[in-house]
């Protein structure tokens, strides 16, 4: 895919958790937990694709990021280790949303934190590509 392809399916992943956000947390943490890794994941992929440290042909998968060996897979790029350890706790937290039992609006807010701060990492990468 093309980055802007990647793009696109970022807004959308944050479309759908800005939607359940309002809708109310704690009726929407399967929607927060679905989305959340996904769409970071995408972000996360447009950016590499665009300083050239995968081709575009290759995927992310978020399913990767239930380990931090996943850091092994990635070439270098600025705040890797960081950027990998919050997606490794996003992926492991988005996925005890979206699965089970009802959970805490602290719990839901903590994905949502962890999204608002990679989006916010990984587009300040992006900025500075320009």
């Amino acid at each position: 895919m093309r980055i802007e392809e990647h793009l696109k399916a970022f807004q959308e992943h944050r479309d759908a958790i800005d939607w359940a956000i309002n809708r109310g947390i704690e009726k929407s943490h399967r929607i927060v937990g679905t989305h959340a890794s996904r769409g970071i994941t995408e972000l996360l992929t447009a950016y590499l694709h665009k300083i050239g440290r995968i081709d575009a042909g290759f995927q992310i998968n978020h399913r990767w990021f239930k380990s931090q060996k996943v850091g092994g897979k990635f070439p270098d790029f600025p705040k890797k280790n960081p950027i990998v350890a919050k997606m490794v706790e996003l992926e492991s937290k988005s996925e005890n949303l979206t699965y089970g039992s009802q959970k805490s609006e602290k719990e839901v807010k903590k994905v949502i934190e962890l999204v608002n701060e990679l989006e916010l990492m990984l587009k300040e990468l992006m900025k500075d590509e320009k």
